[in-house]
């Protein structure tokens, strides 16, 4: 019976509804926009959970990113699909903070560096800003100290005080030292503000160590306070932080994705500063740097260096163990392939050198120190915790979050859509994505054409990528091709057309580990299995193809025989000779050199799948313990191959044969065990006057002794040292002991010397001429005699007047001479005489200066004739003998006929006053008056008296010269006389005294009322004072 065949697709009206919902489909898609791109190191967010047109999409960036671009990307409807409006942003960190920097020129304190010192003021104060002298296109320049793509460039211009604006600007940004070579990344020929910012964005990410802004075409000033420079391919300083708290007293840096700490403000030893760094996971000293990190870590020492407390910084690397060792290895294990060593290093003072500094006085050259100094700063290294926020395309989406390093994230698509590039990336130790991002492709095979006498069932429902389709066929009839089919990545079905055959047989089983040879899929033809090496064949072998497309029988099975790998063992290596593990598989073993076997060295893998033998081991070849001779030991407690161990010998013993044996790989010890033999050469006999000093308290074989003499003897022939030799006898010979004494001193003509403490004399002083002492030339003096020196008279000494006799049995200083000094005749002086005491002008003679009578001498009376040939002091001067001025005391007047010796002063006193004393004085040779001083005396009347019934009042309380005197009498009596007397020259009061008298009625009366009236006005004017005193304290 034949069959047509047909194909499930929709027909009728069950077409029109697929239609319908196909296009309900697509045109929610087209208003709807795919998920928005992310770029790396940042976060997106979205204004809606499913982003229609008029949705937005917010992004922000990870700590320590700037975000460049748009914050924001709006969904809008462009013709039949809605798609994010505008270029997506990126998130860049700044490199050129504190790199190094240089500039066509420099003035007024604006050096290169301030433009990525990270100060953003823009008043410059001589330190904040840079600034080049006026000069043809100017040029400022910053050295990443490696490359970098770099996508943007921030200015930040000067403000205040009319420096020139920043104009026709060029920023550059490439590898050559040349500007003008490298590419181009913004022009801007426009004028910059005082005190603003300006971004420049690259047309694309420009690749460069060196970034460069200068005013192009322009004379002038280039003035920046702040120039940085943003890549995406650096991670930020906070991913350094696991904790977010920089350690205390540490700064954090991070250059060519690797983070470093710099702890300059405290000290520690190298096994302190290593357990600090290994505070972070992977952390520790800073080792093994490549060119770009040492030169960004020796400039950052050299920034901080006038701020260290010391110059000598810890560097991960140690000497191997070993005295003579000269093998460098870093902490991580690696050999130090080429140490920078300063000068004269390493030196390994004292033999504990086993660490290694930077030495900031050597330029940052290494030295080696001892481990335990714990006063030196450190830097550690190690690679961040995690990386970023990971970048996105248009439409992809990604699972896990975890962002700690060695995790792993997968992309995926919408459904329909095609992934191309690698769905994993791995967060690697350098802080980034493993790889690149991939992207989602959208792929539609369409419909499958039904095979006749079959039918295609749509899996999934769609044709769109991915999706499946499965083939079937009628009863009697066998499908050619795959059943299963795929929408691949090149929009077409996996697998062939398919076919529905009568009497037609599919495709045999397969079988695991065998394969299967046909001679046709018609019917009466045959398959045949055969299993792979290593396999067993269990079942029929052959099946035949049948009418109706049925193979006969089951298909057989393989057993496969697998011995597995075997073990491996340490130190050693196997090998498959047949390079299978199957049965019949021989395997052989063999040792690392260094290395016996122990065990069987072939092993066959057997029917039953093992191996025949137990896998033999690896053991390290060793030595015996070597014997040690009589008066000997051995330094070395490693028997293993290729060790060396050392022969010594006890003090006193000679070592005979090889000091130094080796391990062989034979397990044998090379040469023979060397000998000790004991060695003494004996004492010494005492030395007259000396000493004996066994400086090793001992006489055998390299002991030394030292002969010394008492207090002034020396040592004469011999030697001073001698040491016990090899062959029992002690080197040199013996000295013996002399005393020291020192010649009859030189000396020289017209000098005199005089010698004491002479121990031949009896301690007496001996003087001698130039002629005396040479004839004694044969004398000799003991230590601690003096010689002492002086010339004949009118000579003068040049050198030392005293010599002594030192322990070495020299004179000390040198032999003096004598010069004569003449000083010629000294000056005359006015009024005056000199004397030469001698007659003579030489050196030590003195000259006397006098006056003339009636005259006296000024300065020094004597003047001697110095050593330089000139008389001492200047010469005095003679002046006239004059008196004073006389004093005039008390109203005392004096005239003087002449202040000369001889002259006469006279004395008068004002009137009303006495003198007392001689009225005439006579100037003296002696420069003084003769007498006394005369005095003026005021004449005094003395106290008048009493009044019987009166008082007397002394208006000025003195009875003295033209002093009044008043009388008064008591009421009822009344004044006879007159009532006032002064005192009169000669001492007496004028006029006669007054007497008081009793008055008469009429006059008691008129004196009441008197006295009346009289108060009465006194009480008057009191009032008118009170009432002006209240009045004037209102005011």
């Amino acid at each position: 019976m034949s069959h047509r065949g047909r194909t499930r697709s929709p027909s009728g009206p069950s077409a029109l509804a697929w239609a319908l919902w196909t296009l309900s489909i697509g045109l929610s898609v087209g208003q709807q926009c795919p998920l928005p791109a992310v770029p790396l190191n940042s976060r997106v967010s979205l204004s809606s959970s499913t982003p229609g047109v008029g949705a937005t999409a917010t992004y922000s960036c990870d700590d320590g990113y700037e975000l460049f671009g748009s914050i924001s990307l709006p969904c809008v409807q462009q013709g039949s699909r809605a798609v994010w409006q505008g270029d997506l942003p990126f998130c860049g960190t700044n490199v050129a903070y504190r790199k190094p920097a240089n500039q066509s020129s420099s003035m007024r304190g604006g050096a290169a560096p301030n433009a990525v010192d990270g100060d953003k003021e823009v008043i410059h104060d001589g330190k904040r800003c840079t600034e080049t002298g006026r000069e043809p296109s100017p040029w400022w320049r910053v050295d990443l100290l490696r490359e970098y793509p770099v996508r943007a460039v921030r200015l930040t211009s000067r403000g205040c005080c009319g420096h020139q604006l920043l104009q026709d600007l060029e920023i550059r940004v490439g590898n050559s030292s040349d500007l003008q070579r490298n590419p181009l990344c913004a022009w801007y020929p426009g004028t910059i503000d005082e005190g603003t910012t300006k971004i420049f964005t690259c047309a694309r990410p420009i690749v460069g160590r060196h970034v460069a802004v200068q005013m192009v075409g322009v004379e002038g000033s280039l003035s920046l306070c702040e120039v940085e420079v943003f890549t995406t391919d650096e991670f930020s300083n906070e991913r350094c932080v696991p904790s977010g708290v920089v350690q205390e007293g540490s700064e954090s840096a991070v250059f060519s994705r690797t983070c470093y700490e710099f702890h300059t403000t405290k000290g520690a030893s190298y096994e302190q500063a290593r357990a600090s760094c290994r505070r972070v996971p992977g952390g520790d000293l800073l080792h093994a740097p490549g060119t770009a990190h040492n030169g960004f870590v020796l400039s950052e020492l050299e920034r901080r260096k006038p701020k260290l407390k010391t110059q000598l910084v810890w560097l991960g690397a140690t000497r191997d163990p070993g005295y003579t060792s000269r093998t460098w290895r870093w902490v991580n294990g690696e050999a130090v392939g080429k140490p920078v060593w300063g000068k004269d290093q390493p030196n390994n003072y004292n033999g504990e050198q086993n660490c290694v500094v930077l030495d900031g006085g050597r330029g940052w050259q290494w030295n080696d120190v001892g481990c335990n100094l714990d006063y030196l700063h450190w830097v550690c290294q190690h690679q961040p915790a995690a990386c970023g926020s990971p970048d996105r395309n248009l439409n992809t989406s990604i699972a896990g979050g975890d962002h700690v390093v060695g995790k792993s994230i997968t992309y995926s698509c919408p459904e329909g859509h095609m992934l191309v590039g690698n769905a994993t990336r791995e967060c690697l130790n350098t802080g980034f994505w493993s790889g690149v991002a991939p992207t989602c492709k959208y792929v539609d095979c369409g419909s499958i054409k039904a095979p006749e006498h079959g039918s295609v069932q749509m899996l999934s429902g769609r044709t769109t990528h991915g999706a499946l389709a499965e083939v079937t066929c009628e009863s009697n009839y066998t499908l050619k091709g795959d059943a299963k089919k795929k929408c691949g990545d090149e929009g077409v079905w996996s697998g062939e057309e398919p076919q529905c055959l009568f009497a037609w047989c599919p495709e045999p089983p397969e079988v695991a580990g065998g394969r299967v040879e046909m001679t046709g899929r018609k019917a009466g033809s045959t398959a045949t299995y055969k299993c792979q090496a290593g396999f067993i064949l269990l079942g029929e072998a052959v099946l035949t193809c049948g009418l109706g497309g049925t193979w006969s029988g089951r298909a057989p099975e393989c057993r496969f025989v697998d011995c597995g790998a075997p073990a491996n063992t340490f130190h050693g290596r196997v090998e498959l000779l047949n390079a299978t593990t199957t049965a019949g598989s021989v395997a052989r073993y063999e040792c690392e050199a260094d290395y016996w076997l122990e065990g069987d060295s072939i092993i066959t893998c057997g029917l039953d799948g093992k191996w025949s033998a137990h896998t033999p081991s690896c053991e390290l070849i060793t030595c015996e313990e070597p014997e040690v001779p009589n008066g000997g030991f051995v330094i070395g407690y490693d028997f293993n191959v290729h060790s060396r161990i050392e022969y010594h010998c006890e003090p006193g013993h000679l070592l005979r044969g090889e000091p130094t044996r080796e391990c062989n790989s034979n397990g044998e010890w090379s040469s023979r065990a060397p000998s000790c033999q004991y060695v003494d050469c004996g004492k010494f006999s005492p030395v007259p006057y000396g000493s004996v000093k066994l400086l090793n308290d001992t006489t055998y074989v390299n002991s030394e002794v030292e002969f010394s003499c008492v207090r002034n003897y020396r040592l004469s022939g011999g030697q001073a040292h001698r040491v016990c030799q090899e062959d029992g006898s002690w080197s040199g010979s013996t000295p013996r002991c002399e005393e020291i004494r020192c010649p009859e001193p030189v000396l020289a003509e017209h000098a005199i010397l005089s010698v004491t403490g002479n121990d031949r004399a009896y301690g007496r002083t001996l003087i001698r001429t130039a002629a005396e002492s040479n004839a004694n030339s044969a004398a000799t003096y003991k230590i601690s005699a003096q010689a002492k020196y002086r010339c004949e008279r009118g000579y003068r000494l040049i050198g030392e007047g005293l010599r002594t006799c030192e322990e070495s049995g020299i004179w000390s200083g040198g032999v003096p001479q004598c010069e004569y000094v003449d000083c010629g005749q000294p000056e005359e002086i006015p009024f005056g005489r000199v004397n030469l005491a001698s007659n003579a002008t030489y050196y030590g003679v003195v000259a006397l200066y006098d006056c003339v009578k009636n005259y006296k001498i000024e300065g020094y009376e004597r003047r001697m004739c110095l050593e330089n040939g000139s008389w001492s002091h200047a010469p005095p001067v003679c002046s006239e003998i004059l008196c004073p001025s006389p004093t005039q005391d008390n109203g005392l007047i004096a005239q003087v006929s002449s202040y000369s010796v001889g002259g006469v002063a006279r004395y008068f006193c004002p009137r009303g006053y006495n003198m007392e004393g001689n009225d005439t004085r006579v100037c003296l040779q002696g420069g003084t008056w003769s007498g006394y001083m005369p005095a003026c005396r005021a004449v005094d009347c003395g106290h008048p008296g009493i009044v019987e019934n009166g008082r007397v009042v002394l208006p000025n309380q003195t009875t003295i010269y033209l002093s009044p005197v008043e009388y008064h009498c008591i009421p009822q009596y009344k004044l006879v006389g007159q009532y006032l007397r002064r005192c009169k020259e000669d001492g007496s009061w004028s006029g006669d005294e007054p007497t008081c008298e009793q008055a008469s009625l009429a006059d008691s009366a008129a004196s009441q009322q008197m006295g009346l009236i009289i108060g009465i006005c006194a009480g008057v004017l009191l009032f008118l004072l009170l009432l002006l005193g209240v009045f004037y304290m209102r005011l």
